[in-house]
């Protein structure tokens, strides 16, 4: 990849397009789909704690897959230029363990391993896909091509709640997965061969920085790390809800038709979310990336500390959209600030280990709040309180490293030109 090139801008659409195929398949398992199939073989009493075990369960296969196809990357896809090897080997993975998961609906150890399979193999396609944009050098075009990201991520989670709601409540499992299939394989069948029509990779090896040229500066480590870290913890703040969400609504608020109000929330709130979400990740370069995303968890944090105060839809529907429309400007805008702090020679790793973060957070939130939704289950709003009240605080805390690495960072880059 040439240092200087900008990048057009039907290849930012096109390599970006598998992230609206995955996140339409990761929105509605987590929503919906692997929720309804754990409800219907576990005693009320115990949903939870078994959501968030087997969601935690899969989404450490998640990280030992996006790990794993992150290092393949760096050590052998870009000399090669075949990047859309690993896209096809965790697309192929996907479509077979959707086809388990239809044949596998008595069983709660199947579903779980079919459910590790769909994690373990979607997250080896997006390791490959998702170092690019630190190869961009760019800083305008990884902040474009972060807002789509963001928006085809947001596209695809409607899709989910859209589609997936509706088949699954018209009584069609089937078609609800055999949906998901066609999205994943044409989504991601686009994003390979745009990625491979232009050559990312490996036939423009030679071009890369030499090793001499990319030393590994403690401080640039260290600055990434917490930069990760304080991502992780606003990640955990929102990630692990979306499995309760379902339960939210029949529970707390005794909806008769809980998948009917968990698609209109989905949809509406996302929608708000793909306009901030590519509306600033557009500007961030302009308006300053660690304002941003420091703004953006605080913003989402105080509508997350006031739902338990109101057992109502649509009071519910206007906080969720604020906590959208800020978690879409600081899930783009992360991805723009990866990319920039990312070093170019490790893309790959580097971009694998802020993955990390989201997927642990993905990992260990629902567990964590399956938990405590099942120690506080015989409270007023049977441990939902509790579970807002830790998830505005995980806000606050990623807000804080985030802004304590903004001024170390800035703090050494001007002594570093003193």
């Amino acid at each position: 990849m040439s240092g200087d090139s900008r990048k057009t801008m039907g290849f930012m659409i096109g390599y970006n397009l598998i992230y609206l195929g995955v996140n339409y398949l990761w929105i509605s398992y987590e929503t919906m789909i692997l929720p309804t199939q754990v409800s219907s073989l576990v005693p009320l009493a115990r949903t939870s704690l078994v959501l968030g075990i087997t969601a935690s369960i899969g989404n450490a296969a998640g990280i030992l897959g996006n790990l794993s196809s992150g290092f393949m990357v760096d050590r052998i896809i870009k000399r090669s230029g075949r990047r859309y090897i690993l896209i096809g080997v965790g697309i192929a993975g996907v479509l077979l363990a959707l086809i388990f998961e239809m044949l596998a609906l008595s069983s709660l150890i199947l579903i779980i391993a079919g459910y590790v399979l769909i994690q373990a193999f979607s997250n080896i396609a997006m390791g490959a896909v998702q170092p690019i944009v630190a190869e961009m050098h760019n800083e305008a075009d990884r902040g474009t091509s972060a807002g789509f990201n963001g928006l085809f991520s947001l596209m695809g989670s409607a899709m989910g709640f859209g589609i997936t709601s509706l088949f699954l409540n018209s009584g069609f499992y089937g078609h609800a997965i055999f949906s998901l299939m066609i999205g994943i394989a044409v989504t991601g069948t686009g994003s390979a061969l745009i990625i491979e029509r232009n050559d990312m990779a490996g036939r423009s090896a030679a071009k890369y920085v030499p090793d001499h040229e990319t030393i590994i500066r403690p401080q640039d480590m260290k600055v990434f790390s917490f930069f990760s870290l304080g991502s992780f913890f606003v990640f955990s703040g929102i990630t692990g809800l979306t499995y309760f969400e379902l339960f939210f609504f029949k529970i707390v608020l005794k909806s008769p038709n809980p998948d009917l109000l968990v698609g209109i929330v989905g949809i509406t709130v996302l929608a708000i979310s793909a306009v901030s979400s590519v509306v600033v990740a557009h500007f961030s370069n302009k308006i300053g990336r660690w304002q941003i995303l420091q703004i953006a968890a605080v913003s989402a944090s105080i509508p997350t500390f006031i739902i338990p105060l109101f057992h109502n839809f649509y009071v519910f529907l206007v906080l969720g959209s604020i906590i959208g429309s800020a978690y879409g400007s600081f899930y783009s805008v992360s991805f723009a600030l990866a990319g920039e702090l990312a070093l170019h020679r490790n893309s790959g790793r580097s971009i694998a280990f802020f993955y990390l973060s989201i997927s642990v957070a993905s990992a260990l939130s629902p567990f964590i709040y399956g938990i405590i939704i099942f120690i506080f289950r015989n409270t007023v709003n049977s441990g939902y309180s509790e579970l807002f009240l830790c998830s505005g605080i995980l806000y606050l805390i990623g807000a804080a490293v985030l802004n304590l690495t903004g001024r170390r960072m800035k703090r050494e880059d001007a002594d570093g030109s003193a």
